[in-house]
């Protein structure tokens, strides 16, 4: 069977034929999904839940220019941790803002800092923990 032949400029122009196999655009689409679902369970493994837990047990406005905060650390830590602890002034705005390291281990642990600020503090807090 031979194709039909249409009159010129009657329908349109006739589409070329594909130049890439069918199966090229479901290969591609699945490569890049597999790609995404590695370089999400990397980011996870490095950046994800790690059952490490910091509070604040007390805080105590010392004066206009300090605060006292005690930092309870607990969790399974396989390496040593550096926690952020900052302070607050009433407007929201960080007044005060320190590292601490924390050694590796399985137990809590409580370290009191005395974080000086710029100005008076309302709050003290931590900030989270990343290995150091």
């Amino acid at each position: 069977m031979t194709a039909p032949v249409f009159p010129p400029g009657r329908y349109g122009r006739r589409r070329a034929s594909r130049s890439y196999p069918r199966w090229l655009v479901p290969a591609l689409v699945g490569v890049v999904v597999v790609g995404g679902f590695g370089v999400a369970g990397k980011l996870y493994t490095t950046y994800g839940d790690d059952h490490v837990e910091s509070r604040v047990l007390r805080y105590s406005v010392t004066s206009d220019r300090a605060v006292r905060i005690e930092v309870e650390v607990s969790g399974p830590r396989d390496t040593p941790l550096k926690c952020a602890v900052r302070s607050r002034a009433e407007d929201g705005s960080e007044v005060g803002r320190t590292e601490i390291s924390v050694p590796e281990g399985d137990s809590v642990v409580t370290q009191i800092v005395i974080l000086p600020t710029t100005q008076r503090a309302v709050s003290g807090e931590t900030a989270g923990c990343v290995p150091a």
